[in-house]
């Protein structure tokens, strides 16, 4: 059994991540989702344990000290992380698994040199990103002012990333993702012989 696929996928807060992520699990059944723990309050729709882990500050900053993380950063005042047990098994067992991580995140894996498809998405334009966040209805007027200021620097983090993509409408968006994973998959760089006579002859070079 080869190792999975990790599919690392981020956004600045109102780019839609959280809705293109759903829809990518419902299109990919099998896909396997590296659940993150957060100390920000739950919202409207989320489950504890599907969508995050919702620990208290306390609980997060006891994990830091004891290295729970694969990766962790303290965004809008609250702080996010992954687990690393959970992701990296999930890898080994040869499942496809897709880590939800802010941009800050993606930095401090980048820096470790983890293995994974970077993608970033990215609003159609600030004017859009703003109009988000207030349709939201749960951002006060100077948090969503904050958050665009945030995106601005994230944005321009985008050279971190293996793909870039502009999320006007989610459906696109996921179809692009899925075609971006059918891509990857036929890498040489990811070949996999099907059988031992093929196998042997790679074991020899090319001609």
């Amino acid at each position: 059994m080869g190792k999975g696929f990790a599919i690392i996928l981020s956004a600045p807060s109102g780019t839609g991540k959280t809705t293109t992520c759903n829809l990518l699990r419902e299109k990919l059944p099998d896909l396997k989702f590296a659940i993150s723990h957060t100390t920000r309050t739950i919202r409207n729709g989320e489950k504890e344990g599907v969508d995050y882990f919702f620990i208290t500050q306390k609980e997060f900053e006891d994990k830091i000290k004891n290295n729970d993380f694969l990766e962790w950063a303290c965004v809008h005042n609250f702080y996010y992380g992954t687990s690393i047990q959970p992701a990296n098994t999930l890898l080994k067992n040869g499942c496809d698994t897709l880590l939800e991580l802010d941009v800050q995140g993606v930095e401090t894996l980048r820096k470790t040199q983890y293995q994974g498809i970077y993608i970033l998405l990215l609003p159609p334009s600030i004017e859009e990103m703003k109009a988000r966040l207030t349709k939201r209805g749960t951002n006060s007027e100077e948090s969503i002012l904050r958050r665009i200021e945030t995106g601005k620097r994230e944005i321009k983090k985008y050279k971190m990333y293996d793909y870039v993509i502009t999320n006007h409408e989610v459906e696109n968006t996921v179809d692009t993702i899925l075609s971006i994973l059918q891509a990857e998959k036929v890498k040489v760089s990811h070949y996999s012989p099907p059988s031992p006579d093929i196998e042997e002859l790679l074991k020899d070079g090319v001609d």
